[in-house]
């Protein structure tokens, strides 16, 4: 099982990135995903995301800790290279206009892939947390 994690501290409210994030939808405002489309609310959520080469990943929001701001989903199909791909997000207060993200995640892949994937998805929440910044700004 290999692992990912991405600390990163944004200008930006606790509230605000919490629900932008745990809301599970439009995650294209602030990705490198072309489109997105969610269907529920709350664990059990359904996200069809549309990468911009036409790939599609399939996810599922399976919890949602509001009190202590986190959520884990899994990714149930996609393009890459792994399985059991299971990621966690917290949002943690540092100050009134300060947070602090944590994107994690873990998954299996053969070891040819490993290394490639482990830098494609520290790239890919590098940028979401930074293009949240910039949203929520």
């Amino acid at each position: 099982m290999s692992e990912v994690v991405v600390n990163k501290t944004i200008n930006a409210s606790a509230k605000d990135a919490w629900n932008r994030l745990s809301s599970f939808k439009g995650i294209e405002e602030y990705s490198p995903i072309a489109k997105s489309e969610t269907t529920g609310e709350g664990a059990g959520a359904k996200r069809t995301c549309y990468m911009p080469d036409g790939a599609v990943i399939f996810e599922t929001l399976n919890s949602v800790d509001v009190e202590n701001m986190e959520f884990e989903y899994e990714i149930n199909k996609g393009p890459f290279p792994i399985t059991r791909y299971v990621s966690t997000v917290k949002v943690e207060a540092i100050g009134d206009n300060s947070c602090k993200i944590t994107w994690g995640c873990e998954f299996d892949s053969d070891p040819e892939a490993e290394a490639d994937m482990i830098q494609l998805f520290k790239g890919f929440y590098n940028v979401i947390i930074d293009s949240l910044e910039e949203l929520l700004a």
